[in-house]
């Protein structure tokens, strides 16, 4: 669902593309739903999520979305009454970025979280005698070398639910 919702605005701009009703609504409801999601997820209060890692904060990860928001450009090559072979090219392509976003370890790259007013940041944990790289979704202007405890989302994904400074 993660990867689904990084598509969330995607989804409503396809929406406004198509001419059916039908696939209009459908497209603009889902991309709603999956704008919630990432809301609902992102949101949580501390006390719902407690923090369950300490982080140490390394830099900024946004320059990782600009590669990602080339998808972005569907809506602008779609047809507004696809026929059934365009319809399958863009479940194709949806299963093909699904695939490597799965396989990549792209999950900090959710264009949703930016349009929230939150960023992506690196950080690292330690794991037995060495550290992990891995990702950190704040609403929080955090300086490198700043410790952080975050709520583990995913092997490599942790959001701060810490309030803003």
């Amino acid at each position: 669902m993660w990867f689904l919702s990084s598509y969330g605005p995607l989804w409503i701009m396809l929406g406004l593309r198509f001419s059916s009703h039908v696939a209009r609504i459908s497209l603009i409801a889902f991309g709603l739903a999956c704008i919630a999601y990432v809301v609902f997820i992102v949101s949580r209060s501390a006390d719902e999520r407690p923090s369950n890692a300490t982080l140490t904060i390394t830099g900024d990860a946004g320059a990782d979305v600009s590669g990602y928001l080339a998808a972005y450009l569907l809506p602008f090559l779609t047809v507004a009454e696809p026929s059934l072979t365009d319809v399958i090219a863009y479940v194709i392509f949806i299963l093909v970025a699904g695939f490597v976003y799965v396989r990549s370890g792209l999950m900090q790259i959710n264009p949703t979280v930016y349009l929230m007013g939150r960023r992506v940041l690196r950080a690292t944990v330690p794991v037995r005698d060495t550290t992990k790289e891995v990702f950190v979704i704040s609403r929080r202007e955090l300086r490198v070398a700043a410790p952080l405890q975050a709520e583990r989302f995913s092997d490599r994904v942790f959001i701060d639910h810490g309030a803003t400074d």
